[in-house]
């Protein structure tokens, strides 16, 4: 696995694209999914969805709200602000509520949606854009997670370890020269990175490679 040992952070949140989803570890809604010993009736993964759903619907009425702040004080920088966080707030639980989603049913349609949403409201958060990577993964479905990396990384053109997930997520596709070229630039950014000579030798591996669309 290409990402083993590497920035475990962002890993437990997002687990190695390479590997299906270990969904009983899953590490961004962990904290609400932990089982003890079988304690308890309710089934923490549906009481995650549910949790997740009134977020969820919490933060949109935030963003309907500060959105009608910004259109009566067009100039104001406060109303602004507020909306910016309402939706960065909303992607958060669309996030969240994506991946409790595909915790409970790995092919349940609405979990893409949901995290396909969340990049909508924030394009520019990582950590989001991730979680997408992860669902889309889980569900054998990764060329649905390029377009927002590639938005990302076009607001976000020095973000290296995103283009090592790009590139990740583009082999998984199918996409031979996406991955090529994405890989690529990771190496042009951090040419020195831990990842690198397992990068390099993914390059080596994908230039024996038949030519493929992508």
């Amino acid at each position: 696995m290409l990402f083993d040992g590497k920035r475990q952070k962002v890993l437990t949140k997002v687990v190695a694209i390479v590997a299906i989803v270990a969904f009983a570890g899953f590490g961004l809604v962990a904290g609400g999914l932990a089982v003890s010993g079988g304690c308890g009736t309710a089934d923490p993964l549906q009481q995650a969805i549910e949790e997740a759903q009134a977020r969820s619907t919490t933060a949109q009425g935030a963003v309907t709200s500060a959105q009608k702040a910004v259109k009566a004080s067009p100039k104001s920088a406060e109303a602004k602000a507020a909306l910016a966080q309402a939706r960065t707030d909303l992607a958060e639980a669309k996030s969240t509520l994506a991946q409790a989603r595909v915790a409970v049913n790995p092919n349940d349609p609405q979990a893409l949606q949901d995290a396909l949403a969340a990049t909508s409201s924030a394009p520019d958060n990582g950590d989001i854009v991730l979680g997408l990577i992860t669902v889309a993964s889980a569900q054998n479905n990764p060329g649905a997670a390029l377009p927002a990396i590639a938005a990302y990384t076009a607001r976000n053109p020095r973000d290296a370890q995103m283009f090592a997930y790009w590139g990740q997520t583009a082999e998984q596709a199918g996409q031979r020269n996406q991955a090529i070229l994405a890989y690529q630039r990771f190496l042009q950014l951090a040419p020195d990175d831990t990842l690198a000579p397992d990068i390099r030798n993914r390059l080596k591996d994908l230039a024996k490679q038949p030519a493929a669309t992508g």
